[in-house]
């Protein structure tokens, strides 16, 4: 029976806004997958009749959400081509604000037409290793341009897709590749001179070269026979450490902290440093201490540095809770907070999205089928074999033409896509058991069930119910007052919870605000679009700006104040340029 049928549709809009309410508390509490919340919610909206099976599994195979995932399925190979190496080492130059300026250039471009997700990830660790300046001077502006870079066609961000999705779905047409270009060339000009002139001055000096690496949580254990055991922290030199410092020392469960040199060691003791965690060795090398259990006999000189993921299954959980090693076939040496301090044993700290691990790996490591959905890589993954130039420039030149025949309305992008994915294949540059192990299916199924939300919302009355709330507060300045209370909602909601959620929720509104307004809903939409990649306030919004919080050592207050102008100035390019490109 359909909830429809038992109350009056009005009533049915107020409890769909209820249950969007409760989502978006969920979301912005950040303690549960956005994937499981949205896929809940449109399962609940089908159960209760208010979405037919047909719509129900159209959103799911809405052309906009093959095209996506045909899009990151070819952005595998593109990853593997030269011309990643090469743009890292190229980036940077003594000039810091030469650096942004070649940032602009290249990444904000690049991320017109690639992910811009995998190319910040492809350029974490040179970028934070660069020879010229601190990590803290250029990781948030490496985020922002890929963001800004982000708007530019209807392929450089998963956002912009979902929006074409969703007007697909709501029977307009949809948008050409290159529609997006006439407001997000100028976001990324504009966005970019801010950056250049005000991250200088506003961006944190938080380490210095010496001490950069020095920041992991890496525990010890004394063995039972060990002949440490009676000797004091100082006898046994673990005070002398050239990379690592004991902070905690946990004694049958009590912590004591700071460790004195005169304590006397016991067996089982469990030692806690902060430092380099590739200088663990140095712990294992030292008769009678040894890494935890659940390390076990795997090789810690086998090394891999990882950041956890915002969709990652292992959020929220601490290491034994998440089975860690037997998830993984790896276990975790050390972590890195950004500047938080850890306390406690290893095995006992809640992860945490963007914590960056040391892992020690196994053999199967790198076979199993859940990595790309928890981590991104900052060393280099052995399963990604690079290709030579000429199979780079092979790769990158079929990708152009794709996007050119698609720009011109020659082919669709799906079928332009669907046919490099079958070349490369064939080519063997890209396998199946790849796509198996990376395909983003978390992505998915929240992307189709965003599609199945934003069907609800307009067909149960409760997009025109928020719709005319927002006309209530910004209805007094007409239709521009109204468009510009869509995207200060999209904003608002982007910088809360995740920016493709943003997009689902705020899209139905500006539908709604057009139609009762009489006016084109191209402005209303492009004002959600915009708006969901608007996030630089917070290192929660956009998946890029956690990927370089913990690297970068930052602070929330460090995007609070090099964020507010860059999203001021890229909220002013939209809202004063859209209504010229796409008239009310």
């Amino acid at each position: 029976m359909s909830l429809a049928t038992v109350w009056p549709e009005s009533i049915t809009g107020y409890l769909v806004i209820a249950s969007l309410g409760l989502l978006f508390a969920l979301l912005a509490k950040g303690r549960a997958h956005p994937a499981k919340l949205m896929v809940g919610l449109a399962l609940i909206f089908y159960l209760t009749g208010l979405v037919k099976l047909e719509a129900f599994l159209a959103s799911y195979v809405n052309p906009a959400v093959m095209t996506l995932m045909l899009l990151l399925i070819v952005g595998m190979v593109l990853e593997k081509t030269v011309w990643l190496n090469w743009l890292a080492n190229k980036l940077f130059s003594q000039s810091l604000r030469g650096s942004y300026a070649k940032m602009g250039a290249f990444v904000g471009l690049s991320s017109g037409f690639l992910n811009n997700t995998a190319i910040v990830a492809s350029l974490l660790s040179a970028s934070q290793n660069n020879r010229f300046h601190l990590p803290s001077r250029v990781l948030i502006p490496l985020s922002y341009i890929a963001i800004l870079g982000g708007t530019l066609t209807l392929v450089g961000t998963s956002t912009h897709l979902l929006v074409n999705g969703l007007l697909v779905q709501a029977g307009f047409t949809p948008f050409a590749l290159l529609d997006f270009i006439w407001v997000g060339l100028p976001i990324l000009v504009v966005g970019t001179l801010v950056i250049l002139l005000l991250a200088p001055l506003f961006l944190p000096k938080y380490e210095s070269k010496q001490t950069k690496k020095q920041d992991y949580f890496v525990e010890a254990v004394i063995e039972v026979q060990s002949p440490l055991i009676g000797q004091t922290i100082k006898q046994a030199g673990l005070r002398q450490l050239s990379s690592l410092f004991l902070v905690e020392l946990i004694r049958d469960g009590q912590l004591i902290s700071p460790v004195s040199p005169d304590t006397q060691l016991e067996a089982q003791d469990r030692l806690l440093f902060a430092g380099d965690a590739h200088s663990s060795q140095q712990l294992a090398a030292i008769p009678g201490l040894s890494l935890p259990k659940h390390v076990g006999a795997l090789d810690t000189h086998n090394l891999v540095e990882v950041l956890i993921s915002p969709q990652s299954s292992i959020v929220d959980r601490s290491l034994i809770e998440a089975n860690f090693r037997n998830k993984f076939d790896a276990a975790v040496v050390a972590i890195n907070r950004g500047g938080d301090k850890l306390s406690g044993k290893l095995g006992d700290v809640v992860l945490q999205a963007g914590d960056k691990l040391l892992l020690a790996t196994g053999h199967d490591f790198h076979q199993r089928e859940n990595l790309a959905n928890n981590f991104f890589f900052m060393s280099e993954r052995k399963t990604q074999k690079p290709l030579n130039g000429w199979q780079s420039i092979v790769v990158m030149l079929s990708f152009l033409v794709v996007l050119a025949l698609s720009a011109f309305g020659v082919v669709s992008l799906f079928d332009g896509l669907l046919v490099l994915l079958i070349l490369f294949v064939v080519t063997r540059w890209l396998n199946l058991k790849e796509v198996r192990h990376r395909m983003p299916f978390d992505l998915f199924f929240m992307i189709g069930s965003a599609l199945v939300i934003a069907h609800v919302m307009l067909t149960s009355g409760a997009a025109q119910i928020i719709s005319d709330g927002v006309m209530n507060v910004f209805g007094g300045w007409g239709v521009p007052g109204a468009f510009i209370g869509v995207y200060l909602l999209t904003l608002m909601m982007t910088e809360t919870v995740t920016n493709n959620a943003a997009a689902a929720l705020a899209f139905p509104v500006a539908i709604a605000t057009a139609h009762g307004l009489d006016v084109s809903v191209l402005p209303f939409v492009l004002a959600v679009a915009y708006g969901a990649s608007a996030s630089f306030m917070t290192p929660y919004g956009y998946q890029t700006n956690l990927m370089v919080f913990a690297p970068g050592q930052y602070r929330f207050m460090d995007y609070v104040r090099m964020g507010l102008p860059v999203s001021l100035v890229y909220s002013a390019t939209v809202l004063i340029l859209t209504p010229l490109f796409f008239p009310f």
